[in-house]
């Protein structure tokens, strides 16, 4: 193929790429699977170091336990593998063919299809009509979930960095969005202007747009900027990440326009409060559970639970689909997952008068050998506009 002018360039030392595929057989031999079929893209990118936004086609990376890992890629996608990916076994599917029936066909050519053979069943873009293909023509198909997150829970020194700077983006993009929460500008101003500063300071594309919900419509869970003007008292709530070398630090910020009312008052109060008690309960040793009862034993104390109900946080990193790791843990009631230095957590506090007002206020953390460290860096109060 005439892919010999495209210019390699990986985002990681192959030191550090070797590892995680040393670590992902680790796992897959103590699973007893032969071959893995990932379809996850950020599964997919953090063992190739391939990435692309049309991660909705059909693609694997195929690891076998021994012998060289190989992509299935629609055609059209290989020239990004021959960019980013280390990986240099490179297979096409045209638009005339059936993607599985190629799969099945690599599969057998290398020896692979009678073993155990292992695909991400979890994955988003794992279809039900693939996985019963599959399943009809591969003797020993089993599911190769939660294989690669474990080995992606713990950030390396190089991820840290993107992370790092992902954050700086987000302390940028937040700061120009409170900037813009003026009377008469709508939310979708703020929004533009988040997207603008995070963009010119190095951003890449965003998995999520800014998320920016204004007066009542700021008491609706995971509503956002829809042309609405901003008026005296509305409370106002703004979720982003900036994104660099795909790895996101998100950040979460409360603000009102003019004059809080008693009740906005009191919403920030209690979330700013229970926000820094899960922070500081993030530790070496400590577990999911504490973190999240930190912070939902305030909300309990003030009476305002059936305004939260949600886990406290979830683990982040790598985005394509979502800047979401939940897959990786989640600080939520009753899990025993114990922190570790170099984990990575988002950590969104909010509270909604459903269909009146809402705020929220997070950090992107990382666990440490002594503790714990904000990545982001916005101030911890209620701005007012």
């Amino acid at each position: 193929m005439p892919f010999d002018k495209i210019e390699k360039e990986l985002f990681f030392s192959m030191e550090e790429y070797d590892g995680r595929l040393a670590a992902l057989r680790n796992e897959m031999a103590k699973r007893g699977v032969d071959a893995l079929m990932l379809a996850g893209p950020e599964n997919i990118y953090y063992v190739s170091g391939y990435q692309t936004f049309g991660f909705h086609n059909y693609q694997l990376l195929v690891v076998p336990l021994e012998g060289e890992p190989f992509l299935i890629l629609r055609y059209l996608e290989t020239m990004l593998a021959y960019r980013y990916a280390w990986v240099t076994d490179i297979v096409a599917w045209d638009d005339t063919e059936d993607p599985v029936a190629v799969t099945l066909r690599e599969l057998e050519s290398r020896g692979l299809a009678a073993g155990t053979v292992g695909v991400e069943q979890k994955s988003y873009f794992f279809q039900v009509a693939t996985y019963l293909k599959l399943t009809a023509a591969l003797p020993r198909l089993v599911d190769g979930s939660g294989l690669v997150e474990p080995c992606r829970a713990k950030k390396s020194a190089e991820e840290i960095a993107y992370m790092r700077e992902a954050a700086r983006l987000s302390d940028i993009g937040t700061e120009a969005a409170i900037a813009q929460i003026v009377e008469g500008h709508t939310d979708n101003d703020i929004a533009a202007a988040a997207f603008d500063a995070m963009t010119c300071a190095g951003s890449e594309y965003l998995t999520r747009d800014p998320i920016v919900t204004t007066g009542e419509r700021s008491g609706i869970p995971h509503t956002c900027y829809m042309r609405r003007t901003l008026r005296q008292g509305d409370a106002v709530l703004i979720e982003l990440s900036g994104v660099y070398n795909r790895y996101y630090a998100p950040l979460m910020s409360g603000a009102v326009v003019g004059d809080a009312s008693p009740e906005v008052d009191r919403m920030a109060k209690v979330c700013l409060e229970a926000l820094q008690a899960a922070i500081a309960a993030v530790k070496p040793g400590a577990t999911s559970a504490e973190v999240d009862r930190a912070a939902r034993d305030i909300i309990v104390r003030e009476g305002l639970w059936e305004n939260y109900r949600k886990r406290a946080g979830y683990s982040v990193g790598i985005g394509f689909s979502s800047w979401v790791e939940g897959a990786i843990a989640s600080l939520k009631e009753d899990d025993p997952t114990v922190l570790e230095p170099g984990m990575t957590f988002h950590i969104p506090i909010a509270l909604r008068l459903y269909g009146k007002a809402g705020l929220g206020f997070s950090h992107t953390v990382l666990v440490t050998e002594t503790g714990v460290e904000a990545l982001t860096s916005a101030p911890r109060e209620l701005a007012r506009c």
